[in-house]
């Protein structure tokens, strides 16, 4: 495998470790979801959180325009890592956007905006859960 492969392969594979670290920070049950007590157990940060996923969404950007710029060939085997790594990063980022995006709502209801009901959130997670397929 070329240097250049090999380099935007670590590259997306970092940028999924952290999109799979995000998941787990919102998602994964914890005392701190449970019971948050102020000083304790600190809250999901969803301003910093969507501020991650949109630094992932740009690093995703550049990685896929690094391959559009080395014209992966599919007759070669790299070529077609390429290809399918683009691919697979395009995917990456609707998920990547689309969980900014509830992110953002979570955000904005955790500051004491009501508009995002929990139907909604129900909704906006089937939809993700969609997206990552």
């Amino acid at each position: 495998m070329e240097t250049e492969t090999l380099s935007i392969a670590q590259c997306t594979h970092k940028l999924l470790q952290e999109y799979m670290e995000i998941q787990e920070d919102l998602f994964k049950p914890s005392l701190r979801k449970v019971i948050p007590i102020p000083g304790i157990f600190c809250p999901v940060d969803y301003k910093e959180t969507c501020g991650r996923l949109g630094d992932i969404c740009r690093q995703l950007a550049e990685v896929r325009e690094k391959i559009r710029e080395l014209r992966p060939d599919n007759k070669t085997i790299d070529g077609q890592f390429l290809i399918l790594q683009r691919a697979y990063i395009s995917g990456m980022m609707e998920a990547v956007f689309f969980l900014k995006e509830i992110s953002q709502r979570l955000y904005e209801r955790s500051c004491g905006a009501k508009e995002y009901s929990r139907v909604q959130y129900k909704e906006d997670m089937e939809i993700f859960k969609e997206k990552e397929i």
